[in-house]
């Protein structure tokens, strides 16, 4: 058992040892909280990141931002009928800081919504940025989710520092809820396997990528990673100046796809790691 900063111990579980890869999407307002207010321009193209998906055949596990539901319900429908496994989970996601968020609201609405448009009760849940809490837990248990999968293990200034998180999945003991947490390209370069990051550092990722095949990799992808729209001229100049590189998303997205695959690597769903989880 290994004690938590509050006090809850958590058990340690390996990853699989087939060398999967777990691809997400975050299906949400354009850029996350770096507009004032939220936008949807990059859903308009879920149609060609389905394509790709399917060109592909790899599974997907897919955490929607419950406004998508309303806002854009013909990009849901549009992975719904993928023809690959495909999967939902509610995600959250709010321009209030952190620390004056209502979680147990939020996640209440977001479950609720899910339930409406979905009719099944979700199993896992995303918060956003990377950031969950440990009394965030009590609120997803008292919600009846399996697992989460928000934890980034690495470091942000001014938001968090998780370094000390587990890189591994656990079972969070006082909850009985499992955390699967991102991967990142390595120890030394501890940022997450994405497509954003792709974009950024460019080539060198997909090096790392390509070195991790021994590894399992939880690769995610937002929409407005493939692509810029047209909220890319309303967002500040440092973000605008980060999403000019590599600016056509849709190709690094398949060199980081054909990098994954190497070495005999398959994908795999959230769905059978939880099993495997379980049963650990």
């Amino acid at each position: 058992m290994t004690p938590s900063s509050a006090g809850e111990s958590r058990r340690l579980l390996r990853w699989p040892s087939d060398r999967r890869t777990y691809l997400t999407l975050d299906l949400e307002c354009d850029y996350g909280t770096a507009l004032p207010s939220n936008r949807y321009g990059a859903l308009e193209r879920v149609d060609e990141f389905r394509s790709l998906v399917e060109h592909y055949d790899v599974p997907l596990t897919v955490f929607v931002q419950t406004e998508v539901l309303d806002a854009r319900p013909e990009a849901v429908e549009s992975l719904r009928d993928v023809n690959v496994p495909v999967e939902f989970h509610p995600h959250s996601h709010t321009h209030t800081p952190r620390s004056d968020v209502d979680v147990s609201g939020e996640v209440n609405r977001s479950t609720d919504r899910f339930y409406e448009f979905f009719g099944v009760k979700p199993t896992g849940y995303r918060f956003p940025d990377g950031d969950v809490l440990p009394e965030d837990y009590t609120v997803l248990t008292e919600n009846g989710y399996e697992f989460d999968a928000s934890l980034l293990p690495s470091w942000r200034p001014g938001r968090f520092n998780h370094l000390g998180e587990p890189t591994v999945p656990h079972r969070r003991v006082n909850h009985d809820i499992y955390e699967i947490p991102f991967t990142t390209f390595s120890d030394v370069l501890p940022l997450p396997t994405s497509l954003s990051y792709c974009r950024f550092i460019g080539r060198p990722s997909l090096a790392l990528l390509s070195g991790r095949s021994e590894q399992p990799t939880v690769f995610n992808v937002h929409m407005h990673d493939l692509f810029n729209p047209e909220s890319y001229r309303r967002l500040p100049l440092p973000y605008r100046a980060i999403y000019a590189r590599n600016a056509d998303g849709f190709s690094v997205f398949e060199r980081a796809l054909d990098a994954l695959a190497g070495s005999g690597r398959s994908a795999g769903r959230f769905e059978d790691l939880m099993e495997y989880l379980r049963h650990s």
